[in-house]
């Protein structure tokens, strides 16, 4: 996929300037800080494992105050099923030592295997749907990111989700949440996002 067309927006993945491409090693703690459930990294995996109702959170080292998309391979590990979770624009609350303000993506999640993106926090903020199904076990491809508060979700070059935030959150860390859960993910890439506007009207049909 080369280009991306939301709302509004079209965004160039050829022209986004790559940050960061990463294939999980022995060097995987230079790169990504574990702050929730138990994380390794096992023949070139990253490997999340959380078996409480809650998230085991990855945060990438670095934070980004641009706006910036990141794209993974990720399939759960049998014989878990649920939840392929990531998050980006992503903040950590230290009073409660949990993820903060974040958005947060994902598939077979939201407790009836839906698919989407929600705000984490307070705002009660979400997308889901039901029409995306994913196989447990199977590795897709994912992009999420976020534009001023404009995120989007893409499973194997396909637009799942989008959801517009008029309160957006600026700038945050990139990362995977395990929530009851175990997945696995490798071949990471993190890019800022280059787009453009992107005028949309009808021409009549007849």
């Amino acid at each position: 996929m080369n280009t991306l067309h939301l709302l509004g927006k079209k965004v160039f993945f050829d022209r986004s300037e790559l940050l960061l491409q990463y294939s999980p090693g022995e060097d995987w703690l230079d790169y990504w800080t574990p702050k929730n459930g138990h994380w390794e990294c096992r023949d070139g995996w990253l490997i999340g494992t959380e078996p409480g109702n809650f998230g085991g959170i990855l945060f990438s080292k670095e934070r980004f105050e641009e706006d910036v998309m990141f794209s993974f391979t990720v399939k759960a590990a049998l014989p878990a099923t649920r939840d392929l979770n990531a998050v980006f624009c992503a903040n950590w609350d230290d009073e409660t030592d949990y993820l903060g303000e974040s958005y947060v993506c994902g598939l077979n999640g939201w407790y009836e295997h839906k698919s989407g993106i929600e705000r984490n926090g307070s705002s009660n903020l979400y997308s889901t749907t039901s029409l995306y199904h994913y196989q447990p076990g199977t590795e897709v491809r994912m992009t999420a990111g976020a534009i001023n508060g404009h995120s989007f979700m893409v499973v194997d070059d396909v637009l799942i989700t989008e959801l517009v935030d008029p309160q957006p959150i600026r700038g945050g860390h990139v990362g995977f949440s395990a929530y009851c859960t175990k997945l696995m993910i490798k071949d990471i890439e993190i890019r800022k996002i280059a787009w453009e506007d992107f005028p949309q009207l009808y021409e009549p049909e007849f």
